[in-house]
């Protein structure tokens, strides 16, 4: 597995420009960001050096999986170790659950911290927080080579007869509700690709990073990235701005300290380096054209 990972960053360049992030288009914020209450009086924070904290993953190569010996790996485990390592929490426990388990999970006490990447969207907003931006990655729409809907921006989206597949649950499956497309939602992953294979749905909205692993693991696929521009709001509301890290509103100390060393760890170059390691560039902690 670790050697997959090892060559992740030449499928991304083999990929160019298919299967790399696709950048907003020009004009508008960037961002928009929830800021928290900065006026904490919790111990969430004491709580978790004291006693231990339980984070939330579910199986979503390239983030977070599960290696050979059922050790939680990926770029966001390997982000949040370091991050609790940083702020001194030692007894670190992981479960695992499908990924629209994730916020309930958290809100039900049962994890702590939801340490799959997570973004930022008006849903989500309303009943978890978020911790400061850790890194950054892209949409992609996904569709056969001959791409028989001939989707050839967003707006076809919402065409009649075009079907939009994504994870239940996901931003993306968020954004294209918002759109007034015809959505139909997967488990994970593993089965929207399948059905995009198939042709079950026209289209699918998904990570870039996920489909370049996809791509380096089924060479033979008949799946393509389109290189279309997502519109300014995917990126600035609807789930593509930065990744984050999800926790409890009440939380806010446990919050500061995680977002603090996220801080810390991207200004050191800790993330970048991390980011290398599973064959990204550095430069995807930040958004496009920020540096």
């Amino acid at each position: 597995m670790r050697k997959l990972i090892a060559i992740f960053v030449l499928s991304l360049l083999a990929f160019a420009p298919a299967a790399v992030a696709q950048t907003p288009e020009a004009g508008g914020a960037i961002t928009t960001s929830h800021a928290p209450d900065f006026a904490c009086t919790d111990t969430s924070y004491a709580d978790a050096v004291a006693n231990g904290i339980t984070l939330g993953i579910t199986p979503d190569f390239p983030y977070t999986y599960l290696s050979d010996t059922n050790e939680p790996e990926g770029i966001d485990v390997a982000i949040n170790n370091a991050v609790l390592a940083w702020i001194g929490i030692t007894n670190v426990n992981y479960e695992i659950m499908p990924w629209d388990s994730l916020i309930p999970a958290l809100q039900a006490d049962q994890i702590d911290v939801i340490a799959d990447n997570i973004q930022e969207t008006p849903d989500r907003v309303k009943v978890i927080a978020f911790t400061g931006p850790a890194w950054w990655y892209g949409p992609a729409l996904i569709t056969t080579s001959d791409n028989p809907a001939n989707i050839q921006s967003y707006d076809d989206l919402t065409r009649e007869g075009v079907t939009v597949g994504a994870v239940s649950g996901s931003a993306a499956a968020e954004y294209l509700n918002f759109l007034g497309a015809n959505v139909t939602t997967f488990k994970d992953n593993t089965a929207e690709f399948a059905a995009a294979e198939q042709g079950r749905v026209s289209v699918i909205l998904e990570d870039d990073t996920k489909f370049a692993a996809y791509q380096l693991q089924n060479d033979s696929t008949n799946l393509v990235a389109l290189d279309i521009d997502a519109p300014e709001i995917l990126i600035s509301e609807y789930g593509y701005s930065y990744a984050r890290y999800g926790l409890r509103q009440a939380d806010c100390t446990l919050n500061f300290a995680y977002s603090r060393a996220l801080a810390e760890m991207r200004g050191s170059g800790e993330i970048g380096q991390i980011l290398e390691q599973f064959g990204l560039p550095r430069d995807n902690v930040y958004l496009p054209g920020i540096s």
